[in-house]
């Protein structure tokens, strides 16, 4: 029983440890790609509810390509191989940040933006 119970605790620690990782990798990526233009994760986050974010990176992020294409500078950002590389990371930080979420998760009050 208290081998189980050990394994739990354990697996929820390497889990969240996990969770984490994953919301600070999304912070890294929106501050080099959306920082310039859009403020901190906080401010940019919260500009979509999480509904509209998911809607901005369905199709590998079509809509979201589609609303920075008359922008030169924010077209170069979106055409980048870090972009395509990591778009996923951030729409999923952005869509667990959004505006209907509350407080950013990956901010702690020393490095959010």
């Amino acid at each position: 029983m208290m081998k189980k119970f050990l394994m739990t605790m354990i697996c929820c620690m390497v889990g969240a440890l996990g969770l984490h990782a994953y919301s600070a990798k999304g912070m890294v990526t929106y501050k080099k790609l959306c920082k310039q233009c859009h403020g901190s994760g906080f401010k940019g986050a919260a500009m979509l509810t999480s509904d509209e974010w998911e809607e901005m990176f369905e199709y590998r992020a079509a809509k979201l390509k589609k609303v920075h294409e008359v922008d030169a500078e924010a077209k170069k950002v979106i055409d980048s191989g870090y972009f395509k590389r990591n778009f996923e990371t951030l729409g999923k930080f952005l869509r667990n940040n959004g505006s209907d979420m509350g407080v950013v998760r990956s901010c702690d009050g020393m490095n959010c933006g």
